[in-house]
């Protein structure tokens, strides 16, 4: 006999099955599958590189659907990385100007057939200035195969300009030009870095013994170190105009060495490169040592295009309330031009630029106060306002003023990040994860890798860079432009799929558990359980798991109305569909269901001489049936395999007890085929049914008829199979239907061409009570607690 003191364990052990265990199996399996879908979606396909997409993590899927910020680089991720020569200035002069290609500029080409010297130095830097090796096909043509395609684009124009690049043989470079060979000896290479943001290499002219330093970069980088009184304004003017057409800009210089000047410097560059210790940090100061009073030769100017499909992109996405920022190594005009190329940011008047320059810590805390009080007053205007920071204010900034900072990026939609190093990337990640925000960086080169990892969702563009940013994301996709599928479709559709699995899994374990309690106060809290273990084991298992695993084919609205309409991405957002709130609707369903089982099964059978397994299995088979009316009801879309796995499985359920009833042996013996020959039985399930899912059904229909969201409304129109219907006027409609509910149809906007912005944000919207203390009148269930301090209003796109 066990003792009264062994009740209370044996009443805790019975309500252990509260905390479904299969919950784990059943999300990692919905998972796995998710990442499929991306694997298999022929739409995010390109066929230009043969490139799938591809989901590394999957473990994440459902995180697509509620990014907030993403961080972007700009070359390879925005454009195309096809790098194409258009213009150059040399020693003073504009070439390419009047045909937009300075490879066709009938006065560049005159000034190589004359052998202007200035012109042949510019070309011979071109061609010798890189990491770029030459391949000779058996037909004798030349291509190039280059790391960056900045150094192809070079030392391509430089052959389509006579100064080819022939052949290197380890250290020996050999140039033709006008039927001269002319041989080079490569004696040291100093290396780009994000840091010295320059390259350069010593050679030594084979037939004369000069050794010459050559060296490309940015202006920044280069023209501080012209030698004194060289006039280099020219140059500065064209890199302005330049980068104001969205070119990317390198400069060029040499400089002649003497023996005496190179040998030493050799023999501290091998010291520094032998070094244990802060060996980068010496390998840069030596290359200092030699890299000044530079002969600036002039500037290239490439054209890198945008990628097909970025800025309707980037549009598309901002209306969804997805904010952006552009993180690039480019020059300040260069960024701007592409960022307004590609809908990033709006020209005047409706969009304005706040500019936070400095180079001392003065001058870099008054721009940034100013930038912080202009964002302060106008947030609450139509306005579109981004600011724009480059590098050396940035890092100033993360040192000495990190918290004003972090203000400025919570009040800004957009932001424009220049001259940034790969380091500078990752801690911009780093500061919006600080404030709670769900990032996603996106990038196509090794230098991007830092950034991704950093953010909670990192995305591998499969590009001209190599794979160093595909392999290292979380997800790698071949253009930019399928990041909209990849958040909108699959991002949602995972993260509503994976809120459901998530809340009935605890409400089928929840259900079963009440009854297992109500049951105890019955029995006098005696510790008895009212279902066998293999009942239960069966009923997580098998009864209740198998039919809910097909929601990865549920689709509560179709692919096509969800890219027409991103603005219901903010309800995934905010967490409106998994929320405390939520999660208390399905505790509640839960204990009235498992009330409504319990004490239907009781009285039915009060006056009955029933066995402990005959109650069993009738209030097991009430379970069933409220189970398999709960995932019909609040299934939106049906297939044939989500039928047959939700009434097959219902089927199934009596065919397995049916046999198991059949054998001698077992506990159940003949217990099915009794109650299903009893018209009580199935009375009782017909009422238990009737009583559980009637209320369910009725509030249901009241928020779908009465007080419906924006996806309700969206419901309607494709069920009702008219024109395709836009969120822009569902705030009135859904005023007037609440003030006069006989209305039965709402009179809504036509899909046009999107070209204009529509308006994302609802009185009902998840977003608009982040930015207001009053809750929705159209929505049952309150929307999450903000995320940030209430001071700060939530950036999400209003116009």
């Amino acid at each position: 006999m066990v003792s009264d003191s062994g009740y209370p364990l044996r009443f805790e052990l019975l309500c252990s099955i509260m905390i479904p265990i299969s919950i784990k199996v059943s999300l990692d399996f919905v998972k796995s599958l998710y990442a499929k879908f991306i694997d298999w979606d022929e739409e995010m396909y390109d066929r230009e590189t043969d490139t799938p997409a591809h989901a590394a993590n999957t473990a994440i899927s459902e995180d697509l659907g509620q990014v907030e910020y993403i961080l972007t680089d700009k070359t390879g991720t925005l454009t195309e990385n096809k790098m194409i020569f258009r213009r150059c200035c040399i020693g003073g002069t504009l070439y390419g100007n009047e045909s937009g290609d300075a490879l066709k500029d009938v006065e560049l080409l005159n000034a190589v057939a004359n052998n202007s010297p200035n012109v042949i130095k510019f070309l011979t830097v071109m061609a010798l200035c890189n990491t770029v090796i030459p391949i000779k096909s058996p037909s004798g043509a030349i291509s190039y195969k280059a790391q960056s395609q900045d150094e192809d684009a070079l030392v391509n124009a430089a052959s389509n300009l006579h100064v080819v690049l022939v052949g290197k043989n380890g250290n020996n470079a050999e140039i033709h030009f006008n039927r001269r060979v002319i041989q080079y000896e490569i004696l040291d290479i100093l290396e780009f870095t994000s840091d010295r943001k320059r390259m350069s290499v010593v050679v030594s002219d084979s037939q004369s013994g000069k050794i010459f330093l050559l060296s490309k970069g940015t202006d920044e980088a280069i023209l501080p170190l012209a030698y004194s009184g060289q006039q280099i304004k020219t140059f500065v003017d064209a890199v302005d105009k330049y980068a104001q057409l969205g070119l990317r800009t390198l400069c060029l210089g040499w400089r002649e060495l003497s023996l005496e000047e190179y040998l030493e410097w050799s023999r501290l560059f091998k010291e520094a490169s032998s070094a244990l210790i802060d060996r980068e940090w010496k390998v840069a100061e030596v290359c200092q040592k030699l890299e000044h009073t530079l002969d600036i030769l002039g500037i290239s100017a490439i054209e890198d295009r945008l990628q097909a499909g970025v800025p309707e992109t980037i549009e598309i996405l901002r209306q969804s309330g997805i904010n952006f920022w552009m993180l690039t190594g480019d020059k300040q005009s260069t960024a701007i031009q592409i960022a307004l190329l590609c809908n990033l940011i709006s020209s005047e008047p409706k969009g304005q630029l706040l500019y936070i320059n400095g180079k001392t810590e003065d001058e870099v805390a008054r721009s940034l106060e100013r930038v912080l009080l202009t964002m302060r007053i106008t947030s609450s205007e139509p306005k579109e306002l981004a600011f724009v920071v480059d590098g050396w204010a940035l890092e100033i900034i993360l040192t000495r003023y990190k918290e004003a900072f972090t203000e400025l990026a919570v009040l800004s939609k957009t932001a424009i990040c220049c001259r940034v190093t790969p380091s500078q990337k990752a801690q911009l990640v780093k500061l919006l994860k600080s404030c709670d925000y769900r990032t996603l960086a996106i990038g196509d080169g090794g230098n991007d890798v830092r950034m991704i990892q950093q953010a909670h969702i990192g995305v591998g563009i499969s590009g001209r860079e190599g794979l160093q940013a595909a392999r290292a994301a979380d997800y790698s996709i071949g253009k930019f432009r399928f990041l909209k599928r990849l958040i909108l479709v699959h991002g949602r559709y995972s993260y509503n799929r994976t809120a459901f699995l998530s809340q009935y899994s605890f409400y089928k374990s929840l259900l079963i558990c009440f009854i297992q309690i109500l049951f105890s106060f019955v029995s006098g809290i005696a510790g008895t359980s009212l279902f066998n273990s293999v009942s239960l084991m069966a009923y997580n298992v098998f009864y209740t798991s198998i039919p809910v695993l097909t929601t990865i084919l549920d689709k509560d609205l179709s692919e096509k109305t969800v890219t027409q309409n991103p603005e219901i991405l903010l309800y995934c957002q905010a967490g409106r569909l998994l929320n405390p709130s939520t999660f208390a609707g399905w505790f509640g369903r839960s204990l009235y269901h498992a009330t409504a089982v319990f004490l239907i099964t009781i009285h039915a059978y009060a006056n009955e001489k029933s066995e402990m397994e005959e109650l069993s299995m009738v209030a097991l088979s009430g379970s069933i049936w409220l189970q398999a009316f709960v995932v019909t009801l609040e299934m939106n879309s049906f297939t044939f395999l989500q039928f047959l796995a939700i009434w097959g499985n219902f089927a199934a359920f009596y065919i397995i007890n049916f046999c198991i009833s059949s054998i001698p042996s077992a506990g159940m013996y003949t217990i099915m085929f009794r109650l299903c020959r009893q018209p009580l039985y199935w009375i009782t399930m017909l009422l238990i049914s009737g009583v559980g899912m009637g209320p369910v059904i009725a509030l249901k229909y009241f928020r779908y008829t009465y007080r419906p969201s924006a996806i309700n409304i969206l419901q309607k129109a494709e069920r009702s199979r008219g024109p395709m219907y836009t969120l822009v006027n569902l705030e009135s409609q859904l005023r007037s239907e609440k003030d006069n509910a006989a209305i039965n149809s709402i009179s809504t906007t036509p899909v046009k061409n999107k070209t204009s912005i529509y308006e994302p944000l609802l009185s009902d919207s998840p977003m608009a009570s982040r930015r207001s203390l009053a809750s929705s009148s159209f929505d049952i269930f309150q929307p999450s607690q903000p995320r940030v301090p209430a001071s700060y209003p939530r950036n999400i796109k209003t116009s």
